[in-house]
């Protein structure tokens, strides 16, 4: 017989292990489906740490989420019993009128966001970690800090859990499809129908919806030692984001446990989720070290390496809303490598956006619909 629930769930990454949660903690009876199993590390909800961060060079309209963003990530510490979110501060690194730099600051003085300048100077006595050349300055932000991936997700699952949902893993999605009775779901285990679909399956959305413009890009991170380096544990170094020249970003977080943990964002190779090269070659490794060669000249040979995924769109925002061709399907691909931070609120969204068909935040800029018939925002 088949089942029914008011929402199937089909990812329980970052985005659909919260949706999850939220959809079940309002009384929804929500299924949660997951191809592999909680904290994989084929897809992009793995590395052990993500930054959190406020002053939001990318758009200053993503603001008023991430401030709910860390109210959220508390409330969740506080009803799991799990330490989520280190604070730790944060640095944005580059030329003053750089993208970065400027972006981030014309965030942080609209939305109040607790910040100071620096100049390179200050930062390199202030912060043994880094080597800044003087015609670099920095933006320090007060509510920045690292998250704890694993740990995220379990607190999603259990207390999702605990809430009513059902999450069933090693069980993919074969198909799905609206009709006037609802939604209907395949999937290698068994047939499901909903009132509600949401769509959170991160890279494999590139497979799961037609007509979005996303594509996937191969990443890897690095992971270096700190033994005898207390100027790169957490209470001495922040989490960091840097500008090149030539517009590379590299990005970096101190030391919580498992090294400290450095990459390139962006820049990476096209990918297919279920071909993605998952070897670490010289020339992933090259392009860090001669960031550290540069700029963190404290750090010794890397010592863990790790391969995820983003699912970029050509403007490189998320895309949240409901499905062009039906309402009852909501898409949610919150990443092109900035998205995990907002998970803890992304869940609320995707939660109203399922019950009442709206949200308490402007997402305008996020709609599918921005690239209806193929266009390219």
């Amino acid at each position: 017989m088949t089942r029914h629930f008011d929402a199937i769930v089909v990812g329980c990454g970052a985005m659909g292990s919260s949706a999850g949660f939220n959809l079940a903690s309002r009384g929804v009876s929500t299924l949660v489906l997951e191809r592999f199993g909680l904290n994989h590390d084929r897809g992009s909800s793995h590395g052990r740490t993500r930054i959190f961060r406020q002053a939001y060079y990318e758009d200053a309209r993503y603001v008023p989420m991430l401030k709910r963003a860390l109210e959220s990530w508390r409330e969740l510490e506080a009803k799991s019993g799990s330490a989520l979110l280190t604070m730790t501060g944060g640095l944005m690194i580059g030329r003053p009128d750089g993208e970065l730099v400027a972006g981030a600051r014309r965030s942080a003085e609209l939305h109040g966001i607790g910040h100071r300048m620096m100049t390179a100077r200050e930062v390199n006595e202030e912060y043994g970690a880094f080597r800044l050349d003087e015609w670099l300055s920095a933006l320090y932000e007060e509510n920045a800090g690292a998250l704890s991936i694993e740990a995220c997700l379990e607190a999603f699952v259990s207390m999702g859990r605990r809430a009513g949902g059902e999450f069933r893993f090693e069980e993919e999605m074969t198909k799905w499809k609206t009709s006037q009775g609802g939604v209907e779901v395949a999937t290698t285990k068994g047939d499901y129908t909903a009132d509600r679909l949401v769509l959170c399956g991160g890279p494999w959305m590139t497979k799961l919806v037609g007509g979005l413009p996303l594509e996937c890009e191969r990443q890897v991170q690095f992971w270096f030692p700190s033994e005898g380096r207390d100027c790169l544990r957490v209470g001495e170094m922040p989490v960091f984001i840097s500008e090149e020249e030539g517009g590379a970003f590299y990005y970096g977080i101190p030391d919580v446990g498992d090294g400290v943990k450095v990459a390139r964002s962006h820049g990476g190779r096209p990918a297919d989720p279920d071909h993605a090269d998952r070897t670490v070659n010289e020339d992933d490794i090259d392009q860090v070290e001669s960031f550290i060669q540069r700029r963190m000249t404290k750090l010794g040979p890397s010592v863990a390496s790790a391969t995820c995924l983003y699912t970029n769109t050509p403007d490189h925002n998320f895309v949240v809303g409901p499905h062009p061709d039906d309402v009852r399907v909501t898409v949610v691909s919150a990443c092109s490598g900035h998205g995990f931070k907002f998970a803890s609120v992304m869940g609320e969204v995707v939660a109203d956006l399922a019950t009442k068909r709206k949200s308490a935040y402007d997402i305008s800029f996020l709609s599918p619909g921005r690239f209806a018939a193929g266009g390219r925002a």
